[in-house]
C-alpha cells in the first residue's frame, strides 16, 4: 500500500515538472503583461494581434513561421520517406552482424552532438559552394541547405519509429501477396505500408517537431533565413522578456500537436482493447 503511494506520488511529480511550465505559459498566453510574474488581467489581445498582425514583432513572427512550417514540411516528407525505406531495407538484411551494424550506424547522428554535425554540414555546403560557384545567399538555397541539413538529422528518427513495426508484421502476408499475383512494388503498396503506418506517422510528427525546434543546425548553417527557434534568439535580447504574442504561438502550436496525436493514438488504442 505505502509503495503504491510513493509510486503515484513520483509519478505525479514527475508530470507536474514536465507540465507546469506549458501550463504557466498558457495561462500567460491570455495576458498582455512581458512578464510570466505579474498578471495584468485576462485578455485575447495576444491572439488578436498575432492573427491580425499588428503585434510589434507580428511581421517577423509571420515571416519565421511560414519559413519554419515549409522547411518542417519538406524535412518530414523526406526524412518519412527515407526512414521508411531504410527499415524496410533494414528489416530485409538476415544477417545479423550486418544488421546490427547499420543499426549502430543509423544511431550516431542521434547520439553524436549536434554542434557537431551541424559545423560538418557548414563545412560540407561551402565546399560544394565554392567547388560550383553557388549563391547561398538566396531565399531558396538557403532554404535548401537547411531541409538537407535537418533531414540528415531527423531521417534516423524516422527509421527508428518503423523498424519496429515491420517486426512485428507477419512476413507471410507479404509473400501470400506475392503468390496470388501481386508484384513486389504492389504488394509493398498494399500489405506492408499499411501494417507499418502507424510507425510511419508517428516518425513523420517526430521530424516535423525536431525540425521546428530545431536551433544548433539552422543557426550555424543558414543565416539569412530567420526559422521560430532563431527569432526566439534574437528577441530574447540579454534581460528583456519575450513578447506576449510568442506566447499566443506557441500555445496554439501545442494544442495542435496533443490534438493530432490524441488522434493518432485513439485508434492504436481501441485495436489493442479488441485484440
Amino acid at each position: 500500500m505505502v509503495r503504491k503511494i510513493l509510486v503515484k506520488t513520483f509519478i505525479a511529480l514527475v508530470l507536474i515538472m514536465l507540465y507546469l511550465p506549458i501550463i504557466w505559459m498558457i495561462v500567460f498566453s491570455f495576458t498582455e503583461t512581458p512578464s510570466f510574474s505579474d498578471w495584468s488581467g485576462f485578455s485575447f489581445n495576444n491572439y488578436i494581434n498575432l492573427f491580425n498582425g499588428t503585434g510589434p514583432n507580428a511581421g517577423k513572427i509571420q515571416e519565421a513561421l511560414i519559413n519554419t512550417i515549409f522547411v518542417g514540411f519538406f524535412v518530414s516528407l523526406l526524412s518519412t520517406v527515407l526512414g521508411t525505406l531504410g527499415a524496410i531495407g533494414l528489416h530485409a538484411i538476415h544477417s545479423k552482424r550486418i544488421k546490427a551494424t547499420y543499426n549502430t550506424v543509423n544511431q550516431i547522428p542521434m547520439i553524436n552532438s549536434e554542434i557537431v554535425t551541424a559545423i560538418a554540414l557548414a563545412l560540407v555546403f561551402n565546399l560544394f559552394a565554392s567547388m560550383f560557384k553557388i549563391n547561398d545567399g538566396s531565399w531558396g538555397i538557403t532554404a535548401f541547405k537547411l531541409i538537407l541539413a535537418q533531414t540528415t538529422f531527423c531521417a534516423p528518427y524516422v527509421l527508428l519509429n518503423v523498424l519496429p513495426r515491420l517486426q512485428k508484421s507477419d512476413n507471410k502476408i507479404y509473400e501470400a501477396a506475392l503468390d496470388l499475383g501481386c508484384t513486389p512494388a504492389k504488394a509493398m503498396f498494399k500489405v506492408v505500408i499499411p501494417d507499418i503506418l502507424p510507425g510511419i506517422v508517428v516518425g513523420a510528427l517526430l521530424s516535423f517537431t525536431l525540425s521546428i525546434d530545431d536551433f544548433v543546425i539552422t543557426k550555424v548553417n543558414v543565416t539569412s533565413f530567420e526559422t521560430l527557434s532563431t527569432l526566439l534568439y534574437g528577441l530574447k535580447n540579454g534581460k528583456h522578456p519575450l513578447p506576449a504574442d510568442i506566447r499566443a504561438l506557441f500555445t496554439i502550436i501545442f494544442f495542435i500537436v496533443f490534438a493530432l496525436m490524441m488522434i493518432l493514438y485513439s485508434p492504436r488504442k481501441k485495436q489493442e482493447v479488441k485484440k
